[in-house]
């Protein structure tokens, strides 16, 4: 939760021009190395990982907000709780993934390995690949923060078959903490996760990320190729 200071409250024109200062400052002050640096080293160590979402989806005539928790573990198990404004479920056990929408009685199970995670936007929360070597990164500069004292960078995949044109991630400029994942796709439509409530190393149970197809719900089976 943020906080207003003293002079956000007594000078409302002076927490302005406080704002665009400090914002200035902490962009400028770190050089584009030493962000990715900073951002790769604060979460190598981490194992465990949860928090809040909220997914944002836009396209032409289209937008789609949905909101939840999530719990991440390493190397590859995964579980996503959809909450508004539609229940769905989505597991990942390291080997398949299962995404189950209680409204439809209807589960879709996939094969899902952590070698999977690892080539999503996702790894970055568990401090895996190498940013260097699979990126062009730059300083982004058509979206726009959405939390105080971060900064944004554009990262560009050095191989197309990536899946996505760019990925701009909003970090904490004292902390590295990813606070926003937003991927823009081939066509255009962009994706954006901003998380909040973040713990990480906390002691995650082995249930939460175990899936057991509800009775009478009907599982639909997908291999790799389709």
């Amino acid at each position: 939760m943020h906080h207003a200071c003293n002079t956000c409250i007594l000078h409302p024109a002076s927490c302005i021009l406080y704002l665009l200062l400090t914002a200035h400052t902490a962009l400028y002050a770190l050089e584009l190395p030493d962000v990715v640096s900073g951002l790769q080293q604060r979460y190598a160590s981490v194992e465990t990982i949860r928090g809040s979402f909220q997914q944002t989806y836009r396209a032409p005539g289209i937008r789609r907000e949905e909101s939840g928790e999530f719990w991440l573990k390493k190397p590859g198990l995964m579980r996503w709780e959809y909450r508004s404004p539609e229940e769905q479920l989505f597991v990942a056990d390291g080997k398949e993934s299962f995404l189950y929408v209680p409204r439809d009685r209807q589960v879709t199970v996939q094969p899902f390995s952590a070698a999977d995670l690892h080539s999503t936007p996702l790894r970055f929360l568990l401090g895996s690949g190498d940013i260097n070597g699979s990126f062009f990164i730059s300083w982004e500069k058509e979206f726009k923060p959405r939390t105080q004292q971060t900064l944004l960078i554009r990262l560009t995949p050095r191989r197309q078959e990536s899946g996505y044109a760019f990925l701009v991630l909003e970090i904490d400029v004292h902390t590295y903490d990813l606070r926003r994942i937003a991927i823009r796709e081939p066509g255009g439509s962009t994706s954006e996760f901003f998380l909040s409530n973040v713990v990480t190393n906390t002691k995650l149970e082995k249930k939460l990320f175990q899936f057991k197809t509800p009775k009478g719900v009907e599982e639909i089976r997908l291999n790799s190729e389709q």
